[in-house]
């Protein structure tokens, strides 16, 4: 009687242990479909994401490739499993320009079944780079900046790119002006500096490979006559660029103070308001008690004229202490961007470009220095905007420096 009681046990115990086991199967091909799929193609390979919708778990993936949609010749390549159902795959070694069509094999250790939907994609032709939308922004009175993209680079290594710009529809390398843009990536912005007024220009973006040159839209304009600088949110607009430059990274020209014109050297001596001797001034001293840049003998209004001038004591002031500045350095030349704290406004790049004594320039790349258009202290000093090296806790102040140094000037306008 035992034994038999431990053979039904046995028995039992195996039956249940086999119902445990029972093979879990794929439903039909109706219960399982492709809840998402990404196919991004490249040149001659394209990356797979797809998400099987099932109510079973997917171990296995097989991805049937074709060049026809019959699937006369398929390469099988096996997806890597992400997580339950999720599945992705490189597809290398495709050629350039081809419609491939796709189809899956989905499987677990119990069976398997393919997919009866079929997705398609194809891939980039190599070609010359391929480019996208020309915008242009920032125009000023003798500047602007063309904004193009570069979608694609074709497949092949870019060899060079920027923008061509000239007086010309339709400018090309060969016969325009060719600023090239060296940094990476797919931006094609440029700046345009030293443009003349009453003067139509064409301008483009262009990329250029191995396989040949390809140009962007084309936009045409004129520079804004009545351009009044940027508004930073503050008293006045500044300009963005210094008097006699082309770039807002050039330093221009270098004025003692009062003077309209550049020299080659600054001394006490040939200082056009000074008697010769240190400290002995013919104007802007005790003796006239004159204290602010007569129009004349503002630099600003001498070479721009219509409503720019050099900045006062106060505007500088306010530019150091309610702006934001960041220290970056724009081909190659330090400086700061200063941009308004609260203001949505553009910002404007300066330079440190030192100042100049006798016939050199001093402190160039270590320190900035810009005229403002007052006074400072006694009557041999001048207001000033100095600027210090990337580092220091202040980036810029107000200070006094004696007036017939050689020192660049960035105008304002009032608003």
């Amino acid at each position: 009687m035992n034994k038999i009681c431990k053979y039904i046990v046995v028995g039992l115990l195996g039956c249940f242990l086999m119902t445990g086991c029972q093979q879990e199967e794929l439903p039909p091909v109706t219960e399982v479909t492709i809840d998402s799929l990404v196919i991004v193609p490249a040149y001659v390979d394209a990356e797979v994401v797809c998400k099987f919708r099932s109510n079973v778990t997917i171990e296995h993936a097989m991805l049937y490739l074709s060049t026809d949609s019959n699937f006369t010749n398929v390469e099988k390549i096996l997806l890597d499993r992400q997580s339950p159902n999720l599945f992705t795959g490189k597809l290398t070694n495709l050629i350039d320009g081809m419609t491939y069509y796709v189809r899956y094999r989905i499987s677990n250790i119990w069976s398997e079944i393919i997919l009866d939907e079929t997705e398609q994609f194809t891939t980039y032709p190599i070609s010359a780079p391929v480019m996208g939308e020309t915008e242009i922004s920032d125009i000023t009175f003798n500047s602007a900046i063309i904004n193009g993209t570069m979608i694609r680079n074709g497949g092949k290594t870019i060899s060079s790119r920027g923008v061509v710009y000239g007086v010309a529809a339709n400018p090309t390398i060969e016969n325009a002006t060719k600023i090239a843009i060296t940094n990476p990536g797919a931006s094609l912005s440029c700046f345009l500096g030293g443009l003349e007024k009453n003067t139509t220009y064409y301008a483009r973006p262009f990329a250029e490979n191995e396989l040949g040159v390809s140009y962007g839209q084309e936009v045409c304009f004129e520079v804004d006559t009545l351009w009044s600088g940027y508004d930073l949110g503050l008293s006045v607009n500044w300009a963005h660029v210094n008097i006699g430059a082309i770039n807002p990274e050039d330093a221009g020209d270098y004025f003692a103070w009062g003077e309209t014109s550049p020299k080659k050297e600054y001394t006490w001596m040939n200082y056009k308001y000074s008697n010769g001797t240190y400290g002995g001034m013919t104007k802007y001293s005790y003796k006239d008690s004159l204290t602010v840049l007569d129009a004349q003998d503002d630099v600003a209004t001498a070479n721009w004229g219509g409503r720019w001038r050099m900045p006062t004591g106060k505007e500088i002031n306010e530019l150091c202490n309610n702006c934001r500045w960041v220290w970056t350095e724009m081909n190659g030349v330090g400086g700061y961007m200063v941009s308004a704290k609260s203001h949505k406004a553009r910002g404007i790049f300066i330079p440190v470009v030192g100042y100049m004594e006798g016939t050199q320039v001093i402190n160039d790349k270590q320190y900035g220095c810009y005229w403002g258009k007052t006074m400072y202290e006694w009557n041999i000093s001048a207001t000033a905007i100095h600027i210090n090296p990337k580092g220091y806790n202040t980036q810029a102040d107000v200070r006094g420096k004696d007036r017939w140094t050689g020192m660049p000037v960035r105008a304002v306008c009032p608003r």
